[in-house]
């Protein structure tokens, strides 16, 4: 009888609040509590996490060490492979290890419904919507590194095996020498779906498309800046479904905020011609009439009432 794969599930966090005890709590449901675990990416040395959360804390000289693996200063966000690496520093006897984020949203009741189809699955490396990656990818540029055809998947849920994670974690490391060295920018680091994607495949793993071997629904799984749930306005979804991103009101805002500013500051035209036009303007008297019109016209587009 052939022996039934250890499996490790960790939800991937900063901190702890209502969301990531919720999928911990859900995933513990299926994996055991034994088996079910908090990493941390924090630097915080007065984290409190509360008794009955299995948690490994990690950063930059705590399990991994920047010395030998390159820390950019958006680590949290582009490197979410950095808590594979922790938790297989140490966790032992795992065949595979899952990872998520908290603000994943699976609308089944059951966590067996969702994780039990793939116990029988060997993939070395299973992601979300996994394959060619789009050129027009942000991260697209940084697989060049890599030196090979990049690929790419989304990250909010992911399955490694153990002895897959210690290969990737070796070539993290030996790419992160000339970060490290500052020999090339940190803008060329390459994050974690496309580094995970490209040399998976270039070390000939075996790969598959999560999604493609779920009966769930991934039709509302998504990690780009026009998606995003309002936790209060899907609570009440049910179903063999899977939704990313699902957020809190004040995640929800922030993210919000985030995208609008940099869309706005990426309007070159209106930067360009707003702000030439007022640095050529000497008087403050109409220098300030102009602003506050401009701020009127503004919120007219908002839809803002006086």
């Amino acid at each position: 009888m052939a022996k039934t794969p250890r499996n490790a599930f960790a939800v991937r966090c900063h901190f702890f609040g209502p969301k990531e005890e919720a999928l911990y709590k859900f995933a513990e449901s299926y994996f055991g509590k034994e088996n079910t675990f908090l990493v941390i990416n924090s630097e915080e040395k007065d984290l409190k996490i509360p008794s009955g959360f299995n948690h490994v804390i990690f950063n930059k000289e705590t399990i991994l060490n920047y010395k030998e693996i390159f820390w950019p200063n958006d680590v949290g966000w582009r490197c979410g492979d950095y808590c594979y690496y922790a938790l297989n520093s140490v966790l032992t006897s795992y065949d595979y290890i899952w990872l998520a984020e908290p603000d994943l949203k699976i609308c089944s009741e059951s966590a067996e419904a969702f994780f039990k189809p793939f116990e029988d699955l060997k993939f070395d490396f299973m992601a979300t919507f996994l394959g060619k990656a789009n050129k027009n990818l942000f991260f697209y540029p940084t697989a060049k590194v890599l030196e090979a055809e990049p690929m790419s998947c989304l990250f909010p849920i992911t399955r490694i095996k153990s002895q897959a994670i210690k290969v990737l974690f070796d070539i993290r490391k030996k790419i992160s020498t000339k970060f490290i060295k500052n020999e090339l920018s940190a803008r060329d680091y390459p994050n974690d779906e496309i580094f995970i994607s490209t040399v998976s495949k270039r070390m000939n793993m075996q790969c598959a498309a999560l999604d493609k071997f779920s009966s769930f629904n991934f039709m509302m799984f998504r990690a780009d800046k026009d998606t995003a749930f309002l936790d209060k306005d899907v609570e009440n979804v049910k179903g063999r479904f899977i939704m990313h991103p699902v957020l809190d009101e004040e995640s929800f805002i922030k993210k919000r905020l985030s995208i609008f500013m940099t869309t706005l500051r990426g309007s070159h035209e209106l930067s360009n011609w707003t702000h030439g036009t007022l640095a050529k303007i000497e008087n403050e008297e109409i220098k300030k009439t102009l602003q506050e019109k401009f701020l009127n016209e503004f919120r007219k587009f908002l839809g803002m009432k006086k």
